[in-house]
């Protein structure tokens, strides 16, 4: 008897064997680039020391470095009314000011080879038009990764814009811990919602990407096995 390797039960098992194939195939592309926020102390300036100077109602501030930063120059933290932004802040209730001042953090974290850091602060514009030139900046040790410099004057007076600069790292890295620099040249300069992300540009496995591929390979192992003891069968069967 001649064996018939084209039945129906046989093309329906072999097209289940191809849809197992592609989904391991789906589990090998489906690698992402995996995306980390970089800890920030007092990102927002929300922790101060007191505010002990008053600029009215519902409005306070104080001179010096915020907890978590360190200051050179004229700064401090700002709690504004709305008679100098147009409220709600872009995070809290707090910001920092620099009047010629530089604020900066060192983070406790260096360079990663093949990696995108972004870094974000929201600067404003007071609604008495304070205008002067700022610049934020990233570093690594005491080198310059990127940095972004402008006029607060371009910014809708009474608001906030989210100002970011950028940095792809290779394979030969910069030394020292990554800081976070943020200056003003004149009176004014106000910071805040700092944040930085760090996304690999190397793609790695994801848990679930690698369970089904394990899936996959299980399923096209336990329909190549069945076929097989199929086929025996059938030769039995035929001779």
């Amino acid at each position: 008897m001649e064996l018939n390797l084209y039945s129906t039960g046989t093309i329906v098992k072999l097209n289940l064997l191809l849809l197992c194939a592609f989904v391991a195939g789906l589990a090998l592309l489906s690698d992402v680039a995996r995306a980390d926020s970089i800890s920030i102390q007092n990102p927002s300036f929300e922790i101060t020391n007191p505010l002990n100077q008053s600029c009215g109602v519902g409005c306070a501030f104080n001179g010096g470095a915020m907890p978590g930063w360190t200051g050179v120059g004229s700064l401090g933290s700002f709690q504004p009314s709305s008679v100098f932004f147009n409220l709600p802040l872009p995070d809290g209730n707090i910001v920092a000011y620099s009047n010629g001042g530089s604020i900066s953090q060192t983070l406790g974290v260096s360079l990663d080879p093949n990696s995108m850091y972004t870094l974000s602060v929201f600067v404003g514009n007071r609604l008495d038009n304070r205008n002067t030139d700022y610049s934020i900046s990233l570093l690594a040790g005491s080198t310059t990764l990127c940095s972004f410099s402008a006029s607060n004057a371009s910014i809708t007076p009474g608001s906030f814009t989210d100002e970011t600069c950028t940095f792809q790292s290779g394979s030969t890295l910069a030394t020292g811990n990554l800081s976070i620099v943020l200056s003003a040249t004149g009176v004014q300069g106000d910071f805040d919602n700092v944040s930085l992300t760090e996304v690999s540009t190397v793609s790695t496995p994801e848990p679930s990407s690698l369970a089904l591929l394990a899936t996959g390979f299980l399923c096209v192992g336990l329909l190549f096995a069945r076929l097989n003891r199929k086929q025996r069968l059938q030769q039995l069967r035929a001779s």
